[in-house]
């Protein structure tokens, strides 16, 4: 009599056996986790030492700081742990992982190292590219983690038993972040400042659109 669960594995398009499922897809995310973890040292690493010849001197030039280099830190440092996280859940629900999960993944950690780049780009003065090429990125990021998510439920990637709307919860806080930062490009053209304070709408749209479908699914 044929062993059903061998026959199975071994018509599996991803790979050829349970220890090879599990291998690969801890691997994935070890080396996702030890890659934001370097784009989040970056970050640190780009971070200006107030200079001066005095206390006082020193002091101004820390507060001369904070409005740029250190609260745009703090911004990348937030938005990349927030995508770490989503990454975190969506991860725990994927049983196995073919060739384009990982491709797109590599694409995702990609842009996640270019942040502390982009960051650095959005502190260098008022000019436009600053804050345009920080949304590009960000969006990037964000619709990429659809994408992600998208096709985990297509292609069956997700564990046994997970309900289709179990990703609903990333699809619509990713769109809603990507939204808000492609919408923030036109702004910043107008104003690189307001194109800057229009990012703050992710927090509130993200809520709003929590609670609307909180509602929709009790």
């Amino acid at each position: 009599m044929p062993d059903l669960n061998r026959t199975h594995v071994q018509e599996s398009p991803h790979f050829t056996d349970e220890e090879d499922r599990r291998h690969v897809r801890d691997r994935l995310i070890f080396f996702s986790d030890a890659v934001i973890a370097i784009a989040m040292t970056l970050l640190a690493l780009e971070l200006p030492v107030p200079t001066g010849e005095t206390d006082a001197e020193v002091w101004h030039s820390f507060v001369e700081l904070l409005p740029e280099e250190y609260l745009n830190f703090v911004i990348s440092f937030g938005v990349i742990a927030a995508f770490w996280m989503a990454h975190h859940q969506f991860f725990r629900k994927i049983h196995v992982v073919d060739t384009a999960l990982l491709r797109y993944n590599l694409g995702w950690l990609f842009l996640v190292v270019v942040v502390p780049f982009a960051t650095r780009v959005n502190s260098e003065g008022g000019f436009v590219l600053g804050p345009v090429l920080y949304a590009v990125v960000i969006s990037a990021i964000a619709l990429l983690m659809v994408l992600m998510a998208r096709h985990a439920t297509r292609a069956g990637l997700l564990r046994p038993g997970t309900p289709p709307h179990a990703l609903r919860g990333l699809l619509v806080g990713a769109g809603t972040a990507a939204s808000v930062f492609l919408l923030s490009i036109p702004v910043s053209f107008a104003s690189p400042s307001w194109g800057r304070y229009f990012w703050l709408l992710t927090i509130v749209a993200s809520r709003v659109t929590r609670r609307v479908f909180d509602r929709r699914d009790p």
